[in-house]
């Protein structure tokens, strides 16, 4: 009972506010099923050793359901969920954990375990085992303790700067292939307002050597996308929200030498978005006008264009004991010619069918009928193989299906991580 001792009195309150007097029951041991996919289990199983941890939810007494969003300072907010099954139906709590960014692992997973371990008390006092939790009272009684609250300064008034980029060099005897990249972020986030600005550039550059006899030739494939997005986001209530978007960007794969987008857009949440981390569902529509200035001359003989678009874009996410569901639909046309439209969707769902048993199906889908950009010029096959240039197409489709099944011990307690 170690770790135990170190906690301190309040816990023992919330004992006390979820109707804790006697124990319910003589269990001599607490099963819990993590469904927690950003914590360490070799961590959780070191540091909370005292229960059982099991592979599959069925058998539980407790599940704990961990779900996260980040945060205005680019860190992340933890939801712990613990929901009670069987013996303990009906007694469900809530913990929160703030991650500051660039939060080291190791002091990332002590501060879950630390989280999960004190949303597991009440559970852990009405087993058999109560008489064996000690507790330990810093500085003195919490009755007698007065709390205030303390108003934090902040020079940076939530504005949080974000700088990252990278490259990848690959090289074989006959080819070559480079990529380089960049951003920077520049983001604020308050209770009221979600302001974010992103300024992204990518260089891709492949080059191969062929021969043919005595003949040798070089094939050089160069590919430029750069992008800057600004965007500010006003809540309204619970369920309301509405913004404005504006972007810029250049690619050469898709014939744009330039393209700007100003789109004022409006959210409605079915849920308040207090519940956002377990579940959420919104339907956004928004209002666009694009200016297009072309590489080439478009299938349509334009070098330069204005062009105005509508969209309506439903989100459906839910993370839940019995598994994930997320799906977007999303349509969108021109106003001058309604035939110009696009229709997407992509979604998932994990699904728990029965112990031990669970699915996994995805799929994304795309009926296009908008590629205003693609130029006169027929494509070569170089471009198409080297993927310089942007094909034309109606469609585009892509699935996933997969299945688990597990069987045996229901325990997961042991660490080993020899080889």
């Amino acid at each position: 009972m170690g770790h135990l001792t170190k906690l301190s009195v309040f816990i023992f309150l919330s004992f006390h506010f979820l109707g804790v007097s006697q124990p319910l029951t003589e269990k001599t041991d607490l099963n819990v099923y993590l469904d927690c996919s950003y914590c360490d289990l070799n961590v959780l199983r070191t540091n909370i050793s005292y229960i059982n941890y099991l592979r599959d939810p069925a058998n539980a007494d407790v599940h704990v359901l961990a779900t996260r969003q980040p945060s205005g300072s680019n860190g992340y907010n933890y939801t712990f969920d613990f929901i009670g099954k069987g013996l303990f139906e009906g007694m469900s709590l809530q913990r929160t954990s703030v991650e500051a960014p660039n939060t080291a692992r190791a002091a990332r997973q002590n501060k879950l375990s630390n989280t999960i371990e004190k949303g597991l008390m009440p559970y852990w006092s009405q087993t058999g085992l109560i008489d064996d939790l000690d507790l330990k009272v810093k500085n003195k009684a919490v009755e007698d303790r007065q709390v205030e609250t303390v108003e934090l300064e902040d020079p940076w008034n939530n504005w949080v700067f974000a700088i990252d980029g990278g490259g990848s060099f690959d090289f074989e005897t006959v080819s070559e292939k480079t990529r380089i990249w960049g951003r920077i972020q520049i983001n604020r986030i308050s209770e009221k307002w979600r302001i974010r600005n992103t300024l992204y550039g990518r260089n891709d550059t492949n080059r191969f050597e062929s021969s043919e006899g005595d003949e040798k030739s070089t094939i050089t494939s160069n590919v430029r996308r750069n992008y800057l997005g600004s965007s500010a986001v006003r809540s309204i209530d619970d369920h309301w929200s509405a913004g404005a978007f504006l972007s810029l960007s250049e690619s050469t794969f898709s014939n744009l030498n330039l393209s700007t987008r100003f789109a004022p857009a409006f959210e409605y949440s079915i849920y308040p978005y207090t519940e956002v981390h377990q579940r959420e569902v919104t339907i956004s529509y928004r209002v666009s006008h694009i200016f297009r200035d072309y590489i080439e001359e478009t299938i349509f003989q334009k070098l330069q264009e204005h062009l105005y678009n509508q969209s309506l874009v439903m989100t459906a996410r839910f993370k839940q004991p019995w598994g994930t569901l997320y799906a977007q639909l999303e349509g969108s046309h021109y106003w001058h010619d309604l035939s110009q439209n696009r229709i997407e969707f992509e979604g998932y769902l994990s699904f728990r069918v029965s112990k031990g048993l669970s699915i996994r199906l995805g799929s994304d889908f795309e009926l296009i009928n908008d590629q205003r950009s693609l130029p006169a010029q027929d494509i070569s096959l170089e471009e198409l193989l080297l993927a310089q240039r942007q094909a034309a197409t109606n469609f585009r489709f892509g699935t996933e299906f997969g299945v688990s099944y597990t069987f045996g011990s229901i325990y997961n307690n042991i660490v080993n991580t020899r080889l």
